[in-house]
């Protein structure tokens, strides 16, 4: 986990810096920069707990991959990352008005460029508190059992 801490703080640094080699520019101040950067390294962090799991119930680590990516992708395209959710299917909308995703782009973009923060940013830590519950627990009693 401290390697998946370190490993998630450097993407956030350097998706900054090719950010903003591309013109992209934080619009609020550096505390709400950092503040985007640290709830999207907990997010990351707390999502990790679900691999771990993952990892100690499957039995290859291409496996675990795959099943993370089977995870991760519908979360992270069927979320208002790409597209407003007022553009997307009626059936769709209500996916993507609870998806962690949305919530973390949310609060992020809200940190980064100003705008509506405080509900996002309660969806994302509930969501971060709500993956830690639940799956630490399980990934350690897995560890244990396989140990």
């Amino acid at each position: 986990m401290l390697a998946d801490f370190i490993r998630y703080a450097l993407i956030s640094v350097v998706t900054l810096g090719v950010g903003y080699a591309m013109g992209f520019r934080i619009e609020t101040n550096p505390f709400a920069a950092a503040a985007a950067c640290l709830i999207a390294v907990a997010f990351a962090l707390a999502l990790s707990w679900v691999s771990v799991f993952i990892g100690m119930l499957a039995r290859t680590p291409g496996a675990v991959q795959g099943i993370m990516i089977l995870l991760v992708l519908p979360l992270s395209f069927g979320s208002n990352t790409f597209v407003q959710t007022n553009t997307l299917p009626g059936w769709l909308q209500g996916f993507v008005n609870v998806n962690p995703i949305t919530h973390l782009a949310g609060v992020s973009r809200g940190l980064f460029i100003g705008g509506p923060v405080a509900n996002h940013l309660l969806w994302t830590l509930g969501w971060i508190v709500g993956m830690v519950a639940v799956f630490m627990p399980l990934a350690l009693r897995a560890y244990k059992r396989k140990v």
